[in-house]
C-alpha cells in the first residue's frame, strides 16, 4: 500500500505538471491568464491522478497507469519546446 501511495504522490505530481505544461502551450491566452488557469487546475488534476493511481491493484499497475499518460505528455512537451 505504501508503494502505491508513493507512486500516486510522486507520479501524480509529475504527471499533473506535465499535463499542465501541455495545456499552457496549447492555450491562446496571455501568460498571466495561462498561469492562473494552470494554478487553478493543477491541484485538482493532481488529486485525480493520485486517486486513479491509488485505486489500482498493485504498484506495477499504478506505475503503468502513470507511465501510460506521462510518456505521450512528455513527448508532446518536447515537441512544443522544440518549435
Amino acid at each position: 500500500m505504501w508503494s502505491k501511495t508513493a507512486i500516486a504522490i510522486l507520479g501524480g505530481c509529475i504527471l499533473s505538471i506535465s499535463l499542465m505544461l501541455n495545456l499552457n502551450f496549447i492555450m491562446p491566452f496571455k501568460v498571466d491568464t495561462r498561469l492562473f488557469i494552470g494554478l487553478l487546475l493543477a491541484f485538482p488534476l493532481w488529486v485525480s491522478v493520485m486517486v486513479w493511481c491509488y485505486s489500482s491493484d498493485s504498484f506495477k499497475h499504478a506505475l503503468k497507469r502513470c507511465t501510460f499518460l506521462f510518456v505521450p505528455s512528455a513527448i508532446a512537451n518536447a515537441l512544443f519546446l522544440l518549435n
